[in-house]
């Protein structure tokens, strides 16, 4: 089975069940109890950041079209469908991390402009959302959408799509929400920094001059409110969207 993963951020409680359900998915014992025991801890490959305004989003590895992870390993750790190189029938396989090749080099973790790749404790090998492959090949959908009880994360089976405004595809997608992103021209440092990181190069601005997103193109992927350091970039919604983010909270606190 593949699919792609959809996220909706106005139904994300932060309640975390994505990252434990995760973390578990990756232990050993594949338990909660079996994964408490053991040593070291398990990873999870999600991690739920505060967006404020009582928005949250789960952030993981997108899985994208022309990986730049997979371009800036040395190693050839990253890889589609057990390839190197990106092929017409392995294009939208999901990224796999080879951890026996990985010699912590971090250059993919440069490379990736969404976080989403991090080091182990110990700092000797490289992790990240696999989109649960092992499951997929069995026919279940990834923990993080299986464990999701609000519907944030949802699995939607099939080839991946070109999403709205997107030049190209994710497998994990978060353009299907009402939130935008937008820079405060008050915080900007005009580091550069967000337009760097931009997949869709949608970010505009000089030196020393307050950058801005442009919403037309802007598919809502939160790489730039990732790598900001100065907290300019802020997320933005209807009051409809913040309502109903407000009221799942406090229903997921009940």
């Amino acid at each position: 089975m593949r699919g792609t993963i959809h996220v909706d951020l106005a139904k994300c409680i932060a309640c975390k069940a994505c990252e434990i359900a995760c973390a578990i998915e990756h232990s050993t014992a594949k338990s909660l109890v079996g994964a408490l025991g053991e040593q070291p801890r398990p990873l999870s490959r999600v991690q739920v950041v505060s967006l404020g305004h009582g928005l949250a989003a789960p952030f993981q590895c997108r899985h994208c079209e022309d990986a730049p992870c997979m371009a800036a390993c040395p190693e050839d750790a990253f890889t589609r469908d057990g390839r190197p190189e990106p092929s017409a029938e392995a294009v939208m396989e999901p990224v796999l991390l080879n951890r026996e090749a990985c010699q912590a080099q971090k250059k993919c973790l440069r490379a990736c402009p969404f976080a989403a790749i991090r080091m182990t404790r110990d700092g000797l090998k490289a992790y990240k959302c696999d989109l649960c492959i092992g499951r997929l090949n069995a026919g279940v959908q990834p923990a993080c959408t299986d464990a999701c009880p609000t519907g944030a994360l949802t699995f939607v089976i099939g080839e991946a799509p070109f999403e709205g405004r997107a030049d190209k595809r994710f497998l994990v997608v978060h353009e299907g929400t009402e939130a935008r992103y937008a820079i405060d021209p008050e915080a900007c440092t005009a580091c550069g920094r967000c337009r760097r990181v931009c997949p869709q190069q949608c970010i505009t601005g000089e030196r020393k001059v307050a950058h801005v997103i442009d919403p037309e193109r802007c598919i809502r992927c939160g790489a730039c409110f990732l790598a900001c350091r100065f907290g300019a970039v802020r997320v933005t919604a209807p009051a409809s969207v913040l309502t109903a983010a407000t009221t799942s909270t406090s229903q997921g606190g009940e």
